[in-house]
């Protein structure tokens, strides 16, 4: 009976959730579309108990970058541990409230807000439903029964990059693009900033932030501008706008340093590494946590130390990347991993 019920649940919410997000969502896996088969190779049993899972992202799961990510993290939960899935990309402002709530009613014991710009809708949903857990993926929300915030250490992101652009410049002059204003972008920024001068304190550099995360083209103004300054190393952290200072770095022939996934393959000529943010691992802490008994502390902090934040490989670039730079990057980072560097 209690399948039954799920099922009849769930596909009343989805004929709700299907009318407002079928512009934005693209097909989800199979596992988010039915619940678990109650019959085959799998126990009825095992399979209900299991936690379902829902993310809700402000983006498409396609910007190869911050909602990628997310989307990731999600597939991997699938993939370790067999839990049913189900997600919405592009979820508006207006909307968030809406789309949480829907999982909620359908009965998604875990349902994750891929970024801190939810933490609102969260706040404000979450007391309707305290058997529901809530995980917001770099929120600050402390004191609440049911709400849990893991946070990735944006701040030794943005450090990185600006430590590898100051090692790497040749004219003395890097560039870093945060999109909207919010901590985890505006954290990563000033990290860029104290990583620069880490390194080099005589290296100039460019900021700006554009306010959007899809505003491709302002973040690719943004960037020719800096290269008509004399940027020759420029790092984005903007989400799906960070697409615009890509292709700018590939166009003038100078040097990109790719956000939160490895970037190569979208400006081969210009991405010379990534600073790689894997939110999968969040994720899958936070699951791993929730099934073996629950969450003993309201937020959570992870970062290189934890192995959350590394480098890509350079792909085409390993003979651009001297060694004494190598070098000096990985004491950078063991220096970074043993706390010994303050950023904030």
């Amino acid at each position: 009976m209690k399948t039954l019920f799920k099922s009849a649940v769930l596909l009343l919410v989805f004929m709700m959730l299907f009318s407002f997000t079928a512009c934005s969502q693209s097909a989800e896996p199979p596992a988010s579309e039915e619940p678990p088969a109650s019959g085959g190779e799998t126990p009825e049993e095992p399979a209900e108990e299991l936690p379902a899972v829902a993310l809700v992202l402000n983006g498409p799961v396609s910007d190869m970058g911050w909602n990628a990510s997310g989307y990731s993290g999600l597939v991997k939960i699938e993939e370790n541990f067999g839990a049913e899935i189900s997600y919405t990309e592009s979820v508006a402002q207006s909307d968030m409230e809406d789309v949480l709530r829907n999982y909620a009613v359908a009965g998604f014991e875990l349902i994750f807000a891929h970024g801190s710009q939810f933490q609102d809708a969260v706040i404000n949903t979450s007391s309707q439903f305290p058997d529901t857990t809530f995980v917001i993926v770099n929120g600050n929300a402390d004191g609440y029964d049911n709400i849990v915030c893991v946070q990735v250490a944006d701040e030794e992101q943005g450090f990185l990059m600006g430590a590898f652009a100051a090692l790497m410049t040749e004219t003395g002059t890097v560039g870093v693009i945060g999109g909207a204003e919010i901590p985890p972008i505006t954290n990563a920024v000033k990290g860029f900033q104290v990583g620069v001068e880490y390194i080099d304190s005589s290296v100039e550099v460019l900021s700006a932030m554009t306010g959007s995360f899809d505003d491709i083209t302002a973040a690719k103004e943004t960037a020719l501008a800096f290269i008509d300054n004399g940027a020759d190393y420029i790092a984005a952290i903007a989400n799906q706008a960070g697409l615009g200072p890509l292709e700018a770095t590939a166009e003038k022939g100078v040097y990109s340093i790719g956000a939160n996934t490895d970037q190569f393959e979208l400006a081969p000529t210009s991405v010379v590494t990534s600073v790689v943010k894997d939110v999968s691992m969040a994720y899958n802490f936070a699951y791993q946590t929730y099934i073996e008994g629950g969450f003993s502390q309201s937020i959570y902090r992870i970062g290189t130390k934890e192995g959350l934040i590394f480098f890509s490989p350079y792909h085409d670039f390993e003979d651009h990347v001297p060694q004494d730079v190598r070098d000096r990057m990985a004491e950078v980072i063991a220096e970074l991993e043993a706390g010994n560097i303050t950023i904030l």
